[in-house]
C-alpha cells in the first residue's frame, strides 16, 4: 500500500485530505507543522508528500528545501498543495524540487485523487 504524508497546519483541511486519500486505499500520515512533517518524512519515507506553503514557523518552501537536501528524503515525490496561485510561488516551488503544484481552491477532490494516482502509479 502506498504511503502519503500530508503536511498542513489547518486541522480541518488536514482531516479532510486524510479522509479523502484514505478512501483511495492509501496509508495516510498527517503532520500539523513543517517541523513535524520533516520528522515524519525521515521516519516513514512516504511515497508522496503533500505540503502546504503558508504555515507558521516553517513555511512549505523551507520544508521542501530541507526534504530535497536530505539524503533520506531527497527522492520523495513532493506536491505543493496551497492556495497561492501566483506565478512566483509556482516557479519557486519547482526550482526547489517540487514534483507538482496544485492550488486547493482550483482542484476538486476528484482532481486531487487523479493527481495523486499519477504521481504514485506513474
Amino acid at each position: 500500500m502506498s504511503r502519503i504524508l500530508i503536511i498542513e497546519d489547518d486541522p480541518y483541511v488536514l482531516r479532510f485530505y486524510a479522509r479523502l486519500f484514505a478512501l483511495g486505499k492509501y496509508e495516510v500520515d498527517m503532520a500539523g507543522s513543517g517541523k513535524e512533517g520533516l520528522e515524519k518524512a525521515k521516519e516513514s519515507k512516504p511515497d508522496l508528500i503533500l505540503c502546504d506553503i503558508m504555515m507558521p514557523e516553517m513555511d512549505g518552501f523551507v520544508v521542501l528545501k530541507e526534504l530535497k537536501g536530505d539524503p533520506k528524503t531527497k527522492d520523495c515525490e513532493v506536491i505543493m498543495l496551497t492556495n497561492l496561485s501566483d506565478t512566483e510561488s509556482y516557479k519557486k516551488a519547482i526550482e526547489l524540487g517540487a514534483n507538482g503544484y496544485l492550488v486547493k481552491v482550483n482542484n476538486p477532490p476528484e482532481k486531487l485523487i487523479e493527481e495523486i494516482e499519477k504521481h504514485i502509479h506513474g
